[in-house]
């Protein structure tokens, strides 16, 4: 049950950071505190894993990908995006992290080749996307797989 709650609260929160992602292309880091927080207390009550796997999760995420976002400068993943992910990972664990991080890529990935076709043109290379609604939708895909 509290695994289910946890779930909402994320996608909720995800929906947030979705919209002032596309909106302002800016993802606040109020939403991923409040995951945090959500994460920490669900996780005081209901672990279906071990506490470390929490918390190395969302360490070694955060980490690689900030190491990739600050190399790249941004280019490849954005810090609010780095943020998310690292969240997602102390909230859920390394399995279902693994699974939503795929996903989301997938999801982008088949989103631009779309785009490519109708628009092949304005696409190129350099060309910047929001990432946040592939994460949403990467998590309730997670969701539905796993939990219902």
């Amino acid at each position: 049950m509290i695994e289910h709650g946890l779930y909402l609260v994320l996608i909720g929160l995800l929906i947030a950071a979705t919209v002032t992602d596309l909106k302002y292309r800016l993802i606040y880091d109020r939403f991923v505190v409040i995951g945090i927080v959500a994460a920490v207390l669900a996780r005081l009550f209901e672990r279906p894993e071990p506490w470390w796997n929490y918390v190395v999760t969302g360490f070694v995420v955060f980490l690689i990908l900030y190491v990739i976002a600050v190399v790249t400068d941004e280019r490849s993943i954005g810090g609010g995006d780095v943020k998310l992910f690292g969240m997602l990972g102390l909230a859920l664990g390394f399995q279902p992290f693994l699974l939503i991080f795929f996903s989301s890529h997938l999801l982008a990935a088949l989103y631009l080749l779309i785009v490519k076709l109708v628009r092949w043109n304005q696409v190129g290379r350099k060309t910047e996307f929001p990432f946040a609604p592939f994460i949403l939708l990467g998590t309730v895909f997670t969701y539905v797989l796993t939990k219902l």
